[in-house]
């Protein structure tokens, strides 16, 4: 629907209004000429707040049903404050009218509930049709820790990383302001990227100011230490993007072209040979549940498409493309929504009301305060987002932790494991502290990890704890703790230390506390040297020969979700580490499977 449709229908909602001016002209105390008039005045201040927001237009019938109501609300209000008409003659006593105004009062507030309550349950269903389950295994078991956790892991916080560029957007100029901050993806390393434009000042004072981004100032998250990378656009070439004022705000030029979709997350992208901007749309469907409209690559000079990636076509989208779903999406609308409303002893695994029980064996039980912030990692050579969440009753436990890449969804289902929150370990971590002379000490970004210690696989939470004074902000130390044994604490500090050097300090220190006969698990490398597969019980079954002389087969009834999508891009020449076992016929079946190239 385009937007004089859209504007055709709210003149609906508010028709009743037109009743107010009628009786004053009624009466004489104006002319009827007005009436048309102070309707067409109120429909354009309407249309102007709903322009401008950008939110009122996003549930057209939703908007309907309310404004609609209280328009016939506003309608019997004025006619009660006038008292002297035939309206109020019908009813003959008090009781009736104040009856009425109950009825309209109790549909409008029903009914708004019942369309918010049926939007929450429709956004659970539609992010539990996306997620896989998996109750048995732990997520990012790590076999190469130094390239896997040394080499990768944020130590660069939001804040750190402004920090850094406002100590370096000299070359800007005065009158630089930032304007964003996101996470991208740049030759094979993730980067907090700061866009600097003129301040909206200078932007409408000064000629040749006008929306138009100056640079660029990139800060990697894994390398707290290194020089910032600085990017100076010349004039008019980096015209589109969020909060370049309002022409070309890229905000506002998408909502012109679908008044139904939100653009909550945008960002710059390098593709390897060009800058683009990468938009990620939001939108809802005529039920009100939230769900992705897929991306917009646009070009940054003249704000034309280059490409749009249907929701359909995530999964195809290049490297270069980091984020798929906006935060708020995820956050917001689908994992606080699907902690609240999901429970398996209901049909459908959406419970209706949410009160009781709070938690339980059956129900996920965390809410909006149950879930950390999404955070983008290196992991196996591709960039994924995870969130950890705890029960709604109990913020110092782990009820799982989801991990999210472009094609799907794994939630690992850890409520009955005895883990520590996220929150929980990083609460720890700042008590192996002393509270410093100056400044003071902040933990963000809890990252989890599974090492494989001398007594098995270990999941640890792996802290970056900063000292902080003022704006300025520092690495300085890296904790590691047991998420299952908090007693196993170690810590290492950062000064004089690059990030992958500290980060291995306090892993080896953590791994030296692990000391037992037993051996660690046993991972066999092998290179594929041919392929088969086929079909049983309506199960496909991959069959790899190896050049260690062994035949392994992979089957889903042995591998989870993560290891099963291994198997599935596996192919002649790819090197690969993986765990069997073998069944009564003498069968190897993979156990673990990773393609290392």
């Amino acid at each position: 629907m385009g937007y004089e449709g859209i504007t055709f229908l709210l003149f609906l909602a508010y028709l009743p209004l037109v009743w107010i001016p009628i009786r004053l002209a009624i009466k004489k105390q104006t002319g009827y000429k007005i009436a048309p008039g102070i309707l067409a005045l109120f429909l354009m201040v309407v249309w102007i707040v709903g322009f401008v927001f950008r939110t009122m237009f996003v549930t057209v019938v939703e908007h309907l049903i309310f404004a609609g109501s209280l328009s016939i609300v506003a309608v019997i209000v004025f006619e009660i404050v006038r008292g002297r008409t035939r309206f109020l003659r019908r009813f003959k006593t008090r009781r009736r009218l104040t009856g009425l105004i109950i009825i309209v009062l109790i549909i409008v507030v029903g009914g708004n509930s019942l369309l918010g309550i049926n939007k929450t349950m429709q956004s659970a269903r539609y992010f539990e049709n996306m997620v896989t389950y998996d109750s048995t295994n732990l997520p990012f078991i790590v076999l190469d820790e130094v390239n896997e956790i040394d080499k990768n892991i944020r130590l660069v916080t939001k804040e750190f990383a402004i920090s850094k560029a406002e100590q370096n957007k000299a070359i800007f100029g005065s009158n630089a302001e930032l304007m964003e901050a996101n996470v991208i993806y740049v030759n094979d390393s993730i980067y907090w990227c700061m866009i600097y434009a003129p301040k909206s000042s200078a932007q409408f004072w000064t000629p040749g100011q006008f929306n138009h981004a100056w640079g660029l100032i990139l800060v990697e998250v894994n390398n707290p230490n290194a020089e910032p990378v600085t990017i100076k656009f010349p004039e008019g070439e980096f015209n589109y993007a969020d909060g370049l004022w309002r022409n070309h705000n890229i905000v506002l030029k998408n909502y012109r072209r679908d008044q139904g979709a939100k653009y909550w997350r945008s960002y710059p992208a390098w593709t390897g040979t060009e800058w683009v901007y990468v938009v990620t749309r939001t939108t809802r469907d005529v039920y009100g549940a939230w769900y992705s409209d897929g991306i917009d690559i646009l070009d940054i000079t003249t704000g034309s498409l280059i490409n749009h990636y249907t929701a359909a076509e995530l999964d195809t989208t290049p490297d270069y493309i980091l984020q798929i779903y906006s935060e708020r999406l995820i956050e917001e609308k689908w994992i606080w929504n699907w902690g609240d409303k999901r429970d398996t002893t209901v049909e459908g695994n959406i419970r209706f009301f949410t009160s009781f029980p709070f938690y339980s064996s059956d129900r996920i039980g965390f809410y909006g305060d149950g879930v950390e912030d999404i955070r983008y990692v290196k992991y196996q050579n591709s960039t994924i987002s995870f969130f950890a969440t705890h029960p709604f009753d109990s913020s110092e436990t782990l009820a799982g932790i989801g991990v999210m890449t472009k094609s799907d969804v794994t939630f690992y289902d850890l409520r009955n494991r005895g883990f520590i929150s996220a929150s929980t370990a990083a609460t720890l971590a700042e008590g192996q502290l002393t509270a410093p002379n100056e400044g003071g000490y902040i933990v963000q970004m809890p990252v989890p990890y599974t090492l494989n210690t001398s007594i098995g696989l270990r999941l640890s939470w792996f802290i970056p704890i900063y000292w902080q004074s003022g704006a300025i902000q520092r690495l300085s130390h890296v904790c590691v703790i047991d998420a299952l044994d908090s007693s196993y604490v170690a810590i290492a500090e950062a000064e004089g230390l690059s990030g992958s050097q500290v980060v291995k300090e306090a892993r080896l220190q953590f791994k030296s506390f692990f000391t037992s006969e037993i051996i660690e698990d046993q991972y066999e490398i092998a290179q594929i040297e041919d392929v088969g597969s086929y079909v049983e019980n309506g199960d496909s079954i991959f069959v790899f020969q190896l050049n260690d002389s062994r035949t392994i087969r992979c089957s889903q009834d042995y591998l989870n979700v993560t290891h099963w999508n291994q198997v599935v891009l596996a192919d002649i020449g790819d090197d690969i580490r993986y765990t069997f076992t073998e069944d009564d016929e003498g069968i190897f079946w993979a156990t673990e499977f990773f393609i290392l190239t």
